[in-house]
């Protein structure tokens, strides 16, 4: 059979699931990938790079499924853009498809369903045919010369996050510690030597959703329900806020993400800027950067959370197969070679050779990476933001204008919250 899958790379930094025979270990060994699934199935994948920017590509699916377009048998879609699609029925159920081994750990079944409503529904792919689910994880990087003109012992900090001790009070005062006002105007700005550099986007969603909180959690049939409004959220929310706007040494970036990004990398580079918030993908910026640096977890909330959590960017790309697939069992079949070899042969180079050899530039950071990759949490109101009423981007915003106190904000848009969510669920539930 003739696989033919959607695919796009443009948009931000992806890594293209074509592979090429380029000599870099990495695009070898997806090309190799592909050529072993091919030979070992009889199949030929033709994949398909749209030219389709990431921000569009729900719009240039839906447009092709709703047109009952029959030329893809599997797209690789963002997330944020092409996950909507599940709850229009443009994705086909695949929990009892044949071939798919949802018990190996080639498989992340818990966030797949976290993308879906019951028991019995699964529409996207997410596991090893390629390495965006590892890629894209949230992490905090800090400087390793810095920590040790401070306290002595550069691997300090790795101590501290062993011991369970690394958290928003650890992150604060440490911030304050390293803080200099360099340019001597009264203010903390980028021309100051920093604690930490935060973007008002990413890293206070991977801080608020690595510590713990929820907006949702599931019954006995899988329907996830409202769980926001308890006092350990609000009292994250309140806290983070003090976090990041009302923190010695901590600067609070309000630019564009893209933009924000770019400044806030540099200023690490730099070596004036203690901690940088990022996902693995983060160190591929920092190649010229002469000071060492290591990678540790999000930070929790407090020292009673009992695990360190990772998020993962919603930019990464997932695998659908098309409501009206003409070849589902082919597809699936050759998506769990994929998944397989992937797990076997890709994962481990990016992993082991690329990620932990190339980028950590210490062998304890191999152990923080480890711990990062096996934390992974998901809800589905930050996934669907809107199908729950915008719940997962309201603290942002709050902490945005200037304020922590989130329950009353959560009254106002609770009504409006479920109502939507029951929407999702009823479509969901309306899916054949």
């Amino acid at each position: 059979a003739d696989i033919n899958i959607w695919y796009t790379v443009n948009g931000t930094n992806y890594t293209d699931i074509a592979g090429e025979q380029t000599g870099d270990v990495l695009d070898d060994a997806v090309y190799s990938l592909n050529l072993a699934v091919q030979e070992n199935l009889n199949c030929k994948l033709n994949l398909v790079t749209t030219g389709c920017d990431q921000r569009n590509c729900g719009t240039e699916i839906s447009t092709l499924l709703l047109a009952d377009d029959t030329s893809y048998d599997a797209f690789f879609a963002t997330q944020w853009s092409g996950g909507k699609l599940v709850s229009e029925g443009l994705y086909l159920n695949i929990a009892d498809a044949p071939y798919l081994s949802f018990d190996k750990p080639w498989w992340d079944l818990g966030y797949m369903r976290e993308m879906s409503v019951g028991n019995n529904r699964i529409y996207t792919l997410v596991g090893d045919y390629a390495i965006d689910r590892t890629r894209y994880l949230t992490c905090v990087y800090y400087n390793k010369n810095l920590w040790n003109n401070f306290y002595g012992d550069p691997n300090g900090l790795y101590d501290s996050v062993e011991k369970g001790e690394w958290d928003y009070d650890m992150l604060a005062r440490v911030s304050s510690d390293v803080y200099q006002d360099l340019n001597n105007d009264g203010k903390i700005d980028r021309d100051d030597r920093l604690g930490t550099v935060l973007c008002w986007n990413d890293d206070i969603m991977s801080l608020l959703f690595c510590s713990g909180a929820r907006i949702t959690e599931r019954d006995k049939d899988g329907i996830p329900y409202i769980v926001m409004n308890s006092e350990r959220t609000m009292n994250v929310i309140s806290d983070l806020f003090t976090l990041a706007k009302k923190s010695d040494g901590i600067f609070y970036g309000d630019n564009e993400e893209s933009v924000e990004a770019g400044l806030n990398s540099a200023k690490f580079v730099s070596g004036t800027s203690l901690f940088m918030f990022g996902q693995f993908t983060t160190a591929e910026l920092l190649r010229e950067m002469t000071d060492d640096y290591g990678i540790v977890p999000i930070p929790k909330y407090n020292k009673e959370q009992e695990n360190y959590f990772s998020t993962v960017y919603e930019v990464m790309r997932f695998m659908a197969l098309p409501y009206n697939c003409q070849k589902a069992d082919a597809v699936c079949a050759v998506l769990e070679e994929m998944a397989f070899r992937g797990y076997n042969d890709v994962l481990p180079v990016y992993y082991e050779t690329v990620l932990k050899n190339k980028y950590a530039r210490d062998d304890i950071s191999v152990r923080m990476i480890d711990m990062i990759r096996s934390n992974l949490t998901a809800d589905i109101a930050v996934i669907y933001g809107s199908g729950f009423g915008g719940l997962c981007y309201a603290p942002r915003e709050q902490i945005r204008n200037g304020s922590g106190e989130f329950a009353s904000k959560f009254a106002s848009m609770e009504k409006k919250a479920t109502a939507e969510s029951e929407k999702l669920i009823a479509r969901f539930m309306d899916i054949e």
